[in-house]
């Protein structure tokens, strides 16, 4: 079997990991189509093209990955976070008799997002042998515009990268709560702000903060703050007694890739509460969630105060991921099903 995975191949966790996951698999025949070698060039207008998903620089693309299907013959295409795929390459590519499976992150449906983002990828909808969905609520979004080949594929977490460090070395991460990720305009910092101000010992990190209204203050009270490559936001997680995760509104989730690895680190979770992750990590037993600000800082300090239950229920939550199957190999392996699914039906 071949397959050939579609992407920028920017980060690593993500078509890189299931590229890994599928080699771990035992698929040896494993490919990529690196659509981000294309747009690596920072002039102006390359910059441009990437930004509104147009112009020669995506002709090629297209173009270049026919040529590239054509040649390798793959069996199973998949197309991680298609935008700048155009609905006929998608045609030409199921042509050759591969199976085209499509896979976004990102709410593509969500109202908060510029309108050109996804453009190329709602309009190659119906041409897709297959889409996967991070979160429930698309799949309602894809039955309404009459597409009904669709699954839930949930985020992951990668053992290699996630995982419980037995004996903590000293470091600068060491605090009583962290937020490691990006700055969104939904209120978040406002919840930061309420833990700084009643005096917690709080740790951040992650991009964007800068945007925030109280990113003076923010700087005031914790010095710089920064991305955390892979083995250090590992690290970071590991050395905090609680790690707290919000949720995309940008993108309406109801979970988030943090709630894997953070449970991953055996560090207990203090989450936004959702119906979703609460069916996933149960609340008081595996995990804790919060609906506002006060609930926030309650939980917070009952549990900075009830060791032994805040490391019960860290460990419990431990306990339910590996249980549940969340790594990447669990996603790899569904859609492997998926395939075969399809090609049973065709025997």
């Amino acid at each position: 079997m071949k397959i050939l995975i579609v992407g920028d191949f920017i980060a690593p966790i993500y078509e890189q990991a299931f590229y890994n996951a599928f080699l771990k698999l035992g698929y040896k025949n494993v490919s990529k189509f690196v659509i981000g070698d294309y747009l690596q060039d920072r002039k102006f207008f390359i910059k441009l093209q990437n930004k509104f998903l147009c112009g020669p620089i995506l002709w090629r693309i297209n173009k270049d990955l026919i040529s590239c299907v054509e040649m390798e013959k793959p069996d199973l295409i998949f197309v991680y976070r298609g935008n700048a795929i155009f609905d006929k390459t998608i045609q030409e590519l199921r042509k050759t008799g591969a199976l085209v499976f499509g896979y976004n992150n990102d709410d593509p449906f969500s109202k908060k997002h510029p309108f050109y983002l996804f453009r190329h990828f709602r309009k190659s909808i119906p041409f897709y042998d297959h889409i996967f969905v991070y979160r429930h609520k698309n799949i309602e979004d894809y039955y309404r515009l009459g597409y009904r080949r669709v699954s839930l594929l949930r985020s992951y977490y990668i053992k290699e990268k996630n995982f419980p460090i037995e004996k903590l070395p000293t470091n600068e991460y060491v605090c009583d709560v962290i937020f490691v990720g990006h700055y969104e305009n939904d209120g978040r910092d406002e919840y930061i702000k309420a833990i700084l101000d009643s005096g917690i010992d709080f740790k951040l990190f992650g991009p964007e903060w800068q945007r925030s209204k109280y990113y003076k203050f923010f700087k005031k009270k914790m010095g710089d703050i920064y991305s955390l490559n892979t083995e250090a936001y590992n690290l970071a997680l590991n050395s905090a007694k609680i790690a707290l995760c919000f949720l995309s509104k940008l993108n309406n989730d109801t979970y988030t890739r943090r709630n894997f690895e953070i449970t991953a680190t055996k560090t207990f979770m203090l989450s936004e509460y959702t119906d979703d992750l609460n069916s996933m990590f149960q609340e008081g037993k595996e995990a804790e969630y919060f609906k506002n600000k006060e609930e926030m800082l309650e939980k917070i300090k009952y549990y900075l105060s009830h060791d032994k239950e805040r490391e019960k229920i860290a460990e419990a939550g431990y306990a339910r991921l590996l249980k549940d199957g969340h790594e990447v190999l669990d996603r790899a392996k569904e859609i492997i099903r998926v395939f075969e699914s399809y090609k049973n039906k065709n025997l």
